[in-house]
This record gives C-alpha cells, structure tokens and sequence, in this order.
C-alpha cells in the first residue's frame, strides 16, 4: 500500500479526475488543483510527495508554480506535463528542478513510473539552478527532440563536461548556445574553436596561447582559449579531428584544469565549463587507434544526442516557418512545396533545409513559395509525369502498409492479451506511437 501523496494541478477537469482516479487506484493518496494559485497553496500546506503539473492553467501557470514552491523550500518532485513540448519550456522547467517532463497525452504506465521513482528517497530533484537569460533557440517539438531538451534543462545547472553528438548540420552549436544561456556561466564568454578548420601548427597556439619567441613569428604574448574563456564556456567542435598529440595536451589540460602555454613552463589554471561535439563514430575511432580511450572518457561525462532530420519530420512546417520569419520577408508557402520538404531526406539534415529555403526565397514569385522553387542540393526535379505514372503504385503502397500494420498491431495485441506496453515491444516500437496508430487504425 502506497502512503505518499500525490498531487495532480491541471486545470481539464476530465483528465485531472482520470488521472487521480487511476493514480488512487495503485493505492496512494491523491489531492486536485484546479488552478495554479490552488496547486501552490495545497504543495506549501500539504507537502505532497510528487506534483503532476500542467503548465497552462488559470491565476497561475505551472513554471510559475515549480518556481514559487522551490523557492519556499519545497522538497516535492514535481512532473511537467504540457501539450506544448517546445525547447524553451522543456529547458526551464528542468532548469528549474523539475523530476522529469512528459509531453501530453501523457501514457499513464509512464506516469505512474515517473511516480514511483519520485517517490523514493534518491529520487527527490536537487536544488533549483541558477537562473540564467533563456532565448528561444531550438525550433521543434517533435517526441525526439524531448530528452534533447531535458538534458539541456539538467546540464546547464552543472560544469559537467558535455559531448554533443550528431550527423553535421543536426545543430549542435545551437545545444552549446542553449546550455550556455541557461548556466550559471551566462554573463561570461562563449568561446567556440573548429577544431577541423585550423592546421595542427596554430591550433595549440590557439587554444593554449604561447609566449613571446616561443616559435618564428611569435613576436608576443597571446592568450589561448582556454584563458580567454575564464568564468564562461569554451566550445571545441569536430573534437575527433584532433592530432594525436593535440589530444593527449587536451587530456592533461582536461585532468589537471590547467593549462601551459607555448614556451612557458608555468602552468595556468582554468575556469571554464568545456563542451566538445563531434559528427564522427568516437566508438570506433578509438576501437582503430585514431582516438585516445582515457581522452574519450573525460569527455563523455554527460553525451546528448542529436536526432537527424529524417527522424523528427514533423518538425519541419516549423523549421520553414522559423527560416522564413528570419528572411525578414513577408513569404508564405503552399502545401505542395510544403508536402515536397516534409518527403525530402535531408541528409544535410537542418543546415541543408535552411539553405534550400534561402534559396527558394530569392526565386519566389510574389512572396509565395511553390513546389517548382523547392532545388535540393544534387538533385535534379524529375519530371511531373513521372510523377504521374507512379500515383497508382503510391496509393497502393499505402493501401498494403496500412494493412500490414493493423495486421501485426492486432497479432502483438492477441499474444500480449491486449497488454499495450508488452505488445508496443513486441512490434519494436515506443508505447506512443502504438497509441497514435491505434487511433489512426480505429484498432479497439
């Protein structure tokens, strides 16, 4: 039998009597808030072990609320839950303390995980972070992108050392931005060095500084990187491109947090917080001998992963509306051009996008982007009777893939005993999209 309170703020009153009688059922006790001035109330009055909060609710909304109990002291582990899973809120709210973050419709088995891990001793959230200058940054919301920006949220309170990781063009200097911004390091440099754009020659000069004669032509002191970045965060991009030697200088500037500068013997400490990104396999650069294991390990400490394009397709109507805002022209976009950039694989992934609409704003016609505007890189348009030909085929491709589908959903659902999360692993997929295809298939 459960003891711990649990109290869910949310502001639908179906989904908030759902929820507290499902949550009651496993046995704990459940307090409601239809509001955030009665969601803060009850948490200072009557402690409950866990929050379930929505963001959007009335007098006072749900960042508003987390704040306003951290700083009274609360120790309650509060759960987010919001139909809006855009950066800035994910980022803040785990910023702020939050236990964890769920993107609404919330699956209730992850709810009620989320409930018993928050209910333990260890699982009590640290302190709030430090409140630094948020800026709508990262564009998309897509369920991919989620723990992208949780562990942003996470991180930024930290100097833990953090490797960004993902195909080129996937943003990664826009992780580092957003972890900057939202660090206790704000007010201080942002300092970004590619490692694969300088020689061997002048890149340690570059990063560690040298003295003056300490090679032809250094006719004076300079300050590296590392120095120039005290107080705030220096960011190393394509780390896998490091020389042999630079890397094992980066390991000892990394082990000792210090530094020694070209032609000097003394050395210097640091302050910085050091985030790398790479687009390379570090894994099997270091299993070939190119890559230094001790050096991956220092690191590696916190690693986010950024998802390609061609997996989070459904943020791509608001990438192209982000890029075309940034024109500072009034442009719209027809459904077919749209259509044309959601099929795209984009293997130049969101860089590659953001050009290819560049371009087709120069092109457009009367501030209107069309289908015949759309030029992707190294790619010839076929022709639209091509096109044409291949309409039957496509129905039926569709046809065939809905089928099979509702098949194999309806097969896992008969093995598991309509166990959703058993027959969701069954397939290989997330319990979420076993969800969404369930209402597409009209599957009971």
């Amino acid at each position: 039998m459960n003891t711990a309170t649990i109290l869910i703020a949310e502001d639908e009153a179906t989904a908030r009597e759902a929820l507290a009688s499902l949550i009651a059922a496993e046995g704990f006790h459940v307090i409601t808030a239809a509001k955030g001035t009665e969601a803060i109330s009850r948490i200072l009055r009557e402690r409950p072990a866990v929050a379930l909060l929505d963001i959007r609710m009335p007098e006072m909304d749900g960042l508003t609320v987390l704040k306003q109990a951290r700083a009274d002291g609360s120790r309650t582990a509060f759960i987010v839950m919001t139909a809006f899973g855009d950066s800035n809120t994910a980022i803040e709210a785990m910023k702020l303390g939050a236990f964890d973050y769920l993107t609404k419709p919330v699956i209730f088995e992850d709810v009620l995980r989320l409930i018993r891990r928050a209910c333990r001793p260890a699982g009590f959230p640290r302190p709030a972070a430090v409140e630094g200058v948020t800026a709508p940054i990262l564009v998309g919301r897509s369920a991919a992108m989620q723990p992208v920006y949780k562990l942003i949220g996470q991180v930024a309170a930290s100097d833990a050392t953090v490797l960004v990781r993902g195909e080129s063009g996937t943003g990664k200097e826009l992780v580092v931005d957003a972890i900057h911004v939202n660090s206790s390091r704000a007010q201080g440099p942002l300092l970004k060095v590619n490692c694969a754009a300088i020689p061997d020659e002048l890149l340690e000069s570059e990063l560690f500084g040298h003295e003056r004669g300490a090679f032809t032509n250094a006719t004076g002191l300079r300050i590296g990187r590392f120095e120039a970045a005290a107080g705030g965060t220096l960011f190393l991009d394509e780390i896998g491109e490091l020389s042999p030697a630079l890397q094992a200088k980066l390991l000892r500037a990394v082990q000792d947090r210090s530094i020694v500068r070209l032609g000097s013997n003394a050395p210097i400490r640091t302050d910085i917080r050091l985030i790398t990104a790479t687009s390379r396999d570090l894994e099997a650069e270091m299993a070939a001998g190119r890559f230094r294991e001790d050096l991956y390990y220092r690191l590696n400490v916190v690693s986010i992963q950024l998802p390609p394009l061609r997996e989070r397709r459904e943020d791509i109507p608001a990438l192209v509306e982000h890029f075309l805002r940034r024109t500072g022209k009034a442009l719209s976009i027809t459904p077919a051009a749209l259509n044309r950039l959601c099929q795209e694989d984009w293997p130049g992934n969101v860089r590659q996008l953001e050009n290819t609409i560049e371009r087709a704003a120069v092109t457009a016609r009367g501030g209107v982007i069309d289908e015949e505007d759309i030029v992707v890189s190294a790619r010839a348009n076929p022709p639209s009777c091509a096109w044409a030909d291949l309409a039957p085929l496509a129905n039926a491709w569709k046809s065939n893939v809905a089928a099979l589908e509702r098949a194999m959903i309806r097969r896992a659902l008969e093995l598991t005993h309509g166990h959703k999360s058993k027959a969701a692993a069954l397939l290989g997929i997330h319990r979420r999209l076993l969800y969404e295809k369930l209402r597409e298939h009209g599957i009971e």
